[in-house]
């Protein structure tokens, strides 16, 4: 028998009042989303005691004077018994949407085909725009893999961390999770020597800056352990709200020019006619190497520039012409889930380019734009 069913009915509909919606200020939506949670979980156990009663005090309550309450016990006893109906069949593992995952990442355009093509096609602007030119890293999501290496690079999942660690919590939430990068498997690659040349950045993002909602949005964080040796399972202080689909990395080395709509080519290139060319030929060297009918998510890169949603309007605690951008992440599949941000949105985490020189990479500061 459970606490519920040890009280009497009247009881039962006071609990069951103390759980209805209410209206109150939100502070934070992930903070809101779990009291709003754990009152609808403890209001479908309320009813199912009081339905098995016969439902009587529910019916009691369908022509009360709140609409509110008239509307609850309404569909309180329109609650269907027994299992809940089956959810949408997954997408079959041959779908374009798992392009990503089936392949492995094509080489990307070198940057003397880079300047060779931008010599055709903006000759007059051509060396302005080389002298942007940086080197980036792409992140190639796959399956999730159960041999996978603890600290193997990867999105998603639950992370593993130093002994004694303390997760970071912003409005009394665990942070999200977000994913890893083991130093380790990028060396090499063009750009990487501005990063650790070991161990694992691990980044956690506010849930309600992940999700979308700016207003009450509280930012990120970014660890850096350069020895992943001793790591262990690390233990949130609750439940977080949401454990990301994990996705292991692989990595596509490129080069990146700035957004089009960003005020470094609004300098370079005033003329509308020329700003034109350079978005295709930015969207050409974006998707070199995939099939032109596969519409899915390519924009995940470590280092390069941001691409932009909202122009150069970041939450940032310095202007945004000091920044540099460490990490952008796309939405991406395992293929099986799919993770977005927000509504058709990027993270980006930004360091000022004198905590990338000094490596200080807490000091990375999250900021999110959607469409």
């Amino acid at each position: 028998m459970t606490d519920l069913e040890t009280l009497d009915d009247a009881a039962l509909v006071a609990a069951w009042f103390d759980s209805l919606p209410r209206d109150e200020e939100i502070e934070h939506v992930g903070a809101y989303n779990r009291r709003f949670q754990e009152r609808a979980r403890q209001r479908g156990r309320i009813v199912q005691v009081l339905r098995s009663r016969g439902g009587a005090s529910l019916r009691g309550l369908l022509e009360h004077a709140d609409p509110t309450v008239a509307k609850a016990a309404t569909l309180a006893l329109e609650q269907p018994d027994g299992p809940l109906p089956a959810q949408v069949p997954p997408l079959p593992p041959e779908h374009p949407a798992f392009w990503m995952i089936r392949n492995p990442p094509p080489p990307a355009l070198s940057a003397a085909e880079i300047a060779h093509r931008l010599g055709k096609i903006l000759p007059d602007h051509t060396d302005a725009l080389l002298r942007c030119l940086r080197p980036a890293i792409g992140l190639w999501p796959q399956a999730e893999r159960p041999d996978a290496p603890v600290d193997g690079s990867r999105l998603g999942g639950m992370p593993y961390a130093p002994p004694g660690w303390d997760w970071p919590v912003a409005a009394g939430e665990p942070m999200l999770f977000i994913g890893q990068i083991n130093c380790a498997d990028v060396q090499g690659l063009p750009g990487a020597e501005v990063l650790p040349h070991r161990g694992l950045l691990s980044l956690f993002a506010d849930h309600d800056t992940a999700m979308g909602c700016l207003l009450t949005g509280q930012g990120g964080a970014v660890y850096h352990w350069p020895d992943t040796d001793g790591l262990v399972p690390a233990e949130p202080p609750l439940k977080v709200l949401m454990q990301l689909a994990r996705a292991e990395l692989l990595f596509r080395p490129m080069f990146d020019l700035p957004d089009p709509n960003s005020s470094i080519i609004s300098a370079i290139l005033p003329d509308r006619e020329h700003l034109g060319v350079y978005e295709s030929f930015c969207r050409e060297m974006t998707t070199y190497g995939m099939p032109e009918a596969w519409s899915g998510a390519s924009g995940s890169k470590l280092l390069g520039w941001p691409d932009l949603l909202q122009d150069e309007d970041f939450a940032l605690d310095e202007p945004f012409v000091g920044y540099r951008l460490l990490l952008q992440l796309d939405s991406y599949t395992n293929g099986q889930d799919f993770v977005d941000w927000g509504p058709g949105g990027y993270l980006y985490y930004f360091l000022s380019g004198q905590a990338f020189a000094q490596q200080r990479w807490d000091a990375a500061e999250l900021a999110m734009q959607c469409t």
